[in-house]
């Protein structure tokens, strides 16, 4: 099994968590979709209701939501007024629905995958870390973007990067047995958060995105 050559970077953490987070927006964009002036993307816009629910950033993330649903349920039923008012294409309308595994240590880092926007995207990456083999158990890539993630008995290495220009926004090393909890945990729960949203809303969303 050989090692990658970016292990010996990696910084050794011994706290890290691990959530996935749904995306809030502030405001709804009711302007055209195609030809619009900065102007127009700027003011043609509503404030959205906001979920009285602690947030990482912009994402509400599911351990805040461990005991009930109805506040994102309240702001997802905002989204779809907005988008029944002004006669929009819901499958258009996307990015007001997207979720993201985030994994998080305070100060140090946060990471959102940016190519990552559904359920069962964040689920590849859970059940990866979930994983009793050796070697390098994930990677993914995009434009832009690189994700890879290597077990060893007990040390889990983890590389965000930007292979197009050579550069890393974290390279890390964490107990593997504490994130793997955390995962399965992740896993249990965001389960159980999208049955909620789907019974609230009629529909589902997030599985599988639009």
């Amino acid at each position: 099994m050989d090692r990658p050559e970016w292990i010996p970077r990696a910084v050794p953490l011994e706290t890290v968590y691990l959530d996935v987070g749904f995306l809030v927006s502030k405001d709804f964009y009711y302007g055209p979709e195609n030809d619009f002036t900065p102007e127009q993307y700027q003011g043609l816009r509503n404030p959205l209701y906001q979920p009285q629910l602690k947030r990482y950033g912009d994402f509400v993330l599911s351990e805040a939501i461990e005991s009930s649903a109805a506040e994102l349920i309240r702001y997802y039923q905002d989204v779809l007024l907005h988008i029944d008012r002004y006669h929009k294409n819901v499958k258009q309308q996307g990015s007001y629905f997207w979720m993201r595994p985030i994994l998080y240590s305070s100060g140090v880092f946060a990471g959102a995958s940016p190519w990552y926007d559904t359920w069962e995207e964040a689920t590849s990456l859970l059940v990866a870390l979930t994983s009793t083999e050796e070697g390098e158990v994930f990677w993914d890539y995009d434009q832009g973007w690189q994700f890879e993630v290597f077990a060893e008995a007990d040390r889990i290495y983890l590389r965000d990067s930007d292979p197009d220009y050579g550069e890393e926004r974290y390279v890390i090393a964490v107990d593997r047995s504490n994130l793997a909890a955390q995962a399965s945990e992740v896993r249990r729960r965001g389960s159980r958060v999208l049955q909620e949203l789907v019974a609230g809303i009629g529909r589902d969303f997030w599985t599988r995105g639009l």
